[in-house]
């Protein structure tokens, strides 16, 4: 853990050692994710138990043992389904007034922001943190005005308060790059500290894995833009340009959004997955070797290879010899009973579901039937859905900061309708398919109870602002006849002021009706 940016100067390593565990991690789990399995578990492909007859194997299987076969990778299953759930349905985000709302819309779509969070979400589960950032792009851009980004993990260095281990004090984003300097091919570190109100760029040059020492920004051809400009007061020739640069953001917090999830879900499944992914690949060898044909026969069916010397039988499979010339040649079958390991891997796949929340119905498991209604559907996702709701809590308040923060720097850029925005609430969604039967229904029978209006029904039924609600309701009016008016005493009541009417006279008022004919 970092609690200084003493690392950032000559003769320090970078990256720093502190961190080489994290960022391992990070590379580990990215293999983990791609279905690399064989570049991080080194024993996965030595099946010990079955080395012995790599020798007997015919050209009827070319392929070697030590390849990759029938592998299901658990950790992209989980990494999308939570996205899924999370952010497959984007986010409502509502401004107090339309130039707010604009403003909000602007952002949105300039950084295609439900793409981004998806990706976020992703990383939230694969690396155990997602880090964002938001960035202002200037007038050289074709389209400008802020933006936010997803940041690689790899190149976040947070740095913690000593006296509150969950208090971040700066992001410092550190990559390395090579460029053409000169005739040299140069190793550079390109360095950015994200303060409250502040962010600080600074150029290393690196030597290895080394820091040898500061340059100026514009020895880079990629960072010459973020070099202090020469006052407009100073001579060219005298001006000596500071090495680093720093950016006032007008905001009150950093600019980089860090969110780290509440269980590290990788780290729970790594030894359940390795030993089922083992388990699998091993019944497969088993199932390969015994798929090949096994034939017993007299031994006079043998030839003799005249550069070995050996007895073999021409054919695609392994023969066994029988002395007795009287015994047909005769395939020899085998009964894997494998039970066991299949039983096995029934109870791994079963520890899976639980220690990640999931359920088979959220990986699209109907073997107890459809189910049709709305409840029942979130009944069996409970726990999958509790967890969503976990992750929901951790994005939503940065969420709200990063779209303050994004609409500070728009109206402090002159960006055009832009203004600041307070984001109070973010609106999720659960990510299921809706049963519009059974909200209906709800929604009618709060209606009818008196717990709810028309216009709060329609902006929940259809998900509409209630502006498009009140449209709606017009419409409804100008459409829909006036209904006949009720037959019960009290409703007769209500539309007389209270007095029960006379049921003798005729609407028209005036002449009493003779019931009895």
């Amino acid at each position: 853990m970092l609690t200084d940016q003493r690392w950032l100067q000559p003769t320090m390593i970078f990256p720093p050692p502190s961190e080489n565990d994290r960022l391992k991690i990070y590379e580990e789990n990215d293999k983990l994710y791609q279905g690399d399995f064989h570049l991080v578990w080194r024993d996965l492909w030595d099946l010990q138990d079955l080395q012995s007859v790599d020798s007997t194997l015919s050209t009827f299987f070319p392929t070697p043992y030590g390849q990759r076969k029938l592998e299901f990778n658990w950790f992209l299953v989980v990494c999308n389904v939570y996205a899924d759930f999370l952010v497959s349905e984007p986010p409502r985000m509502l401004g107090g007034t339309p130039k707010e709302q604009t403003t909000l819309d602007n952002i949105r779509m300039r950084s295609n922001l439900d793409v981004m969070l998806y990706k976020a979400a992703v990383n939230m589960i694969k690396y155990n943190h997602a880090v964002l950032k938001v960035r202002f792009k200037g007038a050289e851009y074709k389209e400008p005005g802020s933006v936010i980004e997803n940041i690689k993990p790899s190149v976040w260095f947070p740095i913690y308060n000593p006296d509150n281990e969950d208090e971040i004090t700066a992001h410092v984003l550190a990559w390395t790059f090579i460029e053409q300097i000169g005739t040299s091919q140069a190793k550079l570190l390109k360095v950015e500290i994200h303060e409250p109100g502040v962010i600080f760029h600074r150029l290393f040059w690196m030597s290895g894995n080394v820091i040898d020492h500061e340059v100026a920004l514009g020895t880079s051809s990629k960072y010459a833009n973020l070099a202090m400009p020469i006052p407009l007061d100073v001579d060219p020739a005298t001006f000596v340009a500071p090495l680093g640069s720093s950016v006032d953001t007008g905001v009150s917090y950093p600019l980089v959004f860090a969110m780290q999830n509440p269980t590290d879900d990788f780290k729970n499944i790594k030894n359940l997955v390795h030993e089922l992914v083992t388990r699998i690949i091993k019944v497969a060898s088993i199932l390969d070797i015994h798929a090949r044909p096994l034939l017993a026969g007299p031994d006079n069916m043998l030839t003799t290879d005249m550069e070995t010397g050996e007895d073999a039988l021409l054919l695609n499979g392994r023969f066994f010899p029988i002395r007795d010339p009287q015994n047909k040649p005769t395939y020899i079958t085998w009964d894997g009973k494998l039970n066991s390991s299949f039983t096995e891997m029934d109870k791994v796949t079963d520890m899976l579901y639980k220690v990640t929340d999931l359920t088979p119905a959220a990986l699209g498991d109907y073997s107890q039937g459809m189910q049709v209604s709305g409840s029942a559907w979130r009944r069996l996702l409970v726990r999958t859905l509790a967890k969503t709701s976990r992750l929901r809590t951790v994005f939503d308040n940065p969420i709200k900061r990063m779209m303050m923060a994004a609409s500070v720097l728009d109206s402090n850029g002159r960006i055009k309708d832009a203004s600041v925005v307070t984001l109070h609430t973010v609106g999720w969604q659960d990510g299921l398919p809706r049963d519009m039967k059974e909200d209906t229904a709800v929604e009618q029978a709060r209606k009818n109870s008196g717990l709810t209006s028309k216009l709060s029904a329609i902006m929940r039924l259809d998900d509409c602002t209630k502006e498009e609600a009140e449209e709606e309701l017009t419409r409804m009016k100008a459409e829909i006849p006036d209904a006949p008016r009720e037959q019960s005493p009290i409703g007769a009541r209500m539309r007389n002021d209270g007095q029960q009417p006379r049921a003798d006279l005729t609407p028209e008022g005036g002449e009493h009706l003779d019931v009895m004919k």
